[in-house]
Order: structure tokens, then sequence, then C-alpha cells
């Protein structure tokens, strides 16, 4: 069994584009996905969290906006306590922008996260002018939009000083409209940002089609339990539909790889030092019968993203064909 259909039923997924235009030099890393976060991150939790100097109360975490998006904790969690977090980035290109120069960057709200909209329409637009990258660089907003990766389509979401109503979002149900579209059995991914998967406590070297669909069932999982909406599917359904799916990916090879190693880096103000963030961008195409099966996943995956630090926009990809 691997039907997303009745696992992902409660989830759904907004994606939310920023059109900006530099007022002043901005200049973005191999990470920018990190820069951006950290900008959010700083702006939010200065305007909106009421415990910001750090002293929380026991159910802070619960009622904050910032810390429930982004510091969330559960100690009971197998996988660590530190939860993936309801949101990712879709970071523009490193390089410099100059002066008058527009780049785009997207906020993907997950689940329950989509009800904090509009503090993340707020912290979009104004980020800008803290300045973000290497020698903060300042933008001011030009458009916000919704967007689908499903129908590779965007809709404006400004009038005037109001927001329409949101309507591309991604589901189940689109997903399986989606998924019958494609060949079934060859799947090609564009890696867009470092994809860090990790086996056996080793990072992987290649995008071996067992070690991502494990990782993105873990990651749907996880999403799901914790942010989807009504009673999440038990533990066992999803073991069930875990191992279903890597018998298919078993069946799945590597017919095309053009992908290579990125090396980034994360810097932490708190922690003072640096983390790798580096992984695999590129272009893979995947053949066999196992992938009919592995594609609504993987069509999960390009909203949802997959690997480590999916929130400063890591583990990005588009599904091509």
């Amino acid at each position: 069994m691997t039907d997303h259909l009745t696992l992902m039923g409660g989830l759904s997924v907004l994606h939310l584009r920023f059109t900006v235009e530099a007022e002043s030099p901005v200049y973005f890393d191999a990470q920018p996905g990190s820069a951006l976060r950290g900008a959010l991150y700083t702006y939010m939790r200065r305007h909106y969290c009421s415990e910001a100097s750090g002293f929380a109360g026991e159910n802070h975490q619960q009622e904050c906006p910032v810390c429930w998006l982004l510091a969330l904790e559960d100690e009971e969690r197998m996988r660590g306590r530190n939860l993936p977090r309801p949101l990712t980035l879709q970071p523009p290109a490193p390089g410099e922008y100059a002066r008058g120069a527009r780049f785009t960057f997207g906020v993907t709200l997950i689940g329950r996260a989509q009800r904090l909209m509009i503090y993340l329409l707020r912290a979009g637009g104004q980020i800008g002018r803290i300045g973000v990258g290497k020698g903060r660089g300042t933008f001011r907003l030009i458009d916000i939009a919704e967007y689908s990766p499903l129908l590779d389509t965007a809709r404006s979401l400004q009038q005037d000083q109001s927001v329409w109503r949101t309507t591309l979002h991604v589901d189940a149900p689109r997903i399986e409209e989606c998924a019958g579209m494609g060949t079934p059995d060859r799947v090609t991914l564009h890696l867009l940002t470092p994809m860090r998967l990790i086996a056996d406590k080793t990072r992987q070297r290649s995008v071996n089609p067992v070690t991502l669909s494990q990782r993105l069932i873990e990651r749907c999982q996880d999403l799901v339990t914790y942010y989807g909406e009504g009673e999440p599917p038990a533990r066992e359904a999803w073991i069930a539909a875990a191992g279903a799916l890597r018998t298919h990916a078993e069946t799945v090879r590597i017919a095309y790889d053009e992908t290579e190693w990125v090396e980034a880096w994360s810097g932490s103000r708190r922690q003072d030092h640096l983390t790798p963030i580096g992984g695999l961008t590129g272009v893979v195409r995947f053949e066999g019968e196992g992938v009919a099966a592995l594609r609504p996943w993987l069509l999960w995956g390009q909203s949802l993203h997959v690997g480590k630090d999916a929130v400063k926009g890591n583990g990005w990809y588009r599904v091509l064909a």
C-alpha cells in the first residue's frame, strides 16, 4: 500500500512567491535560503514573538506564531525533538543583484501553517528594509503571488491594500490528477537547491531512489502528523506504506545522472559556528516499473522539499516529466 490519497488527505500546501526589486546591491552566497530564513526569523521574532528575550512560558511554542513556525520541539519524537518546520523557502539564484534588478523568492506554508499566512505576507514584504545577504542589501516589494508547481502557474494576491483569497493549493486530489499524466516508467527531477540525503548516518553522493523515497515518506509522515488537519493516520499505516514504497523503489534505476555536490554553509550567531548544508544539485532521471508508484510522492516532494535543512531552502526540486 502506498496510497497517498489516504495518508496525505489531511494536508494541503500553499506556495507564496515574492517579487522584489533591489534598492541597493544584494549579494547572496551559495545558500541564499539561509540568509532569507535568518531575515524572516529575525523580523518575525522582533515583531510577533511575545518572548523574544528567550524567557518563554510552558505553552509559548504552541501559542506564538513565530516559535510554532520556526522553533517547535517535541521531547517524545522518535527522530529527535526538533520537528520539521511547516515552512520551506524557494530562494533566488546565488550571485549579485544590482540596484533596480528584480528577483523572486518563495515561501511555502504547509498544513495548518497557512492560518499564519498574514504574518509571512507582512514579513516577506518588510525584510528588504532590514537588508539581507552580504553587505545587507535592501529591496522593495513589487508583488506577492500564489503559485502552483503542479500547474506551473501563478496568480497575484495583491489588490490595492487587500489580499485575494488563495485558490492554488496543492493537495492530494490535485497530486493524484497530475500523477496520472506522467510517463509510468520514467521520471526526471531537477534539483534546484542542495539535496542532502542521509542513510545509515552517511551523506549520500548520489540520488538513490530507495533513500530518496524513504526520506520523503518520513518527511510526509511528520508533516501530516504535526501539521495536518483532522486525525492523522496510524503509525502502522505509514510503516506499511514505507515498506511498499521501498519495494517499488528497488525496481527503479538511475538512467541519467548529471548531479554534482555543492558545498554550502550556514552560520549561527547563537552557536557561533558554521554548519555544513551542502548537497546535490542538477538533473537525474529514474526509470523502471516502480516509477508509477513513486510519482505521487515525488510530486508531494517538490512542494515539501526533502532531506536536511528544508526550512533554509534545501531539497527543492521540480518534477520535469
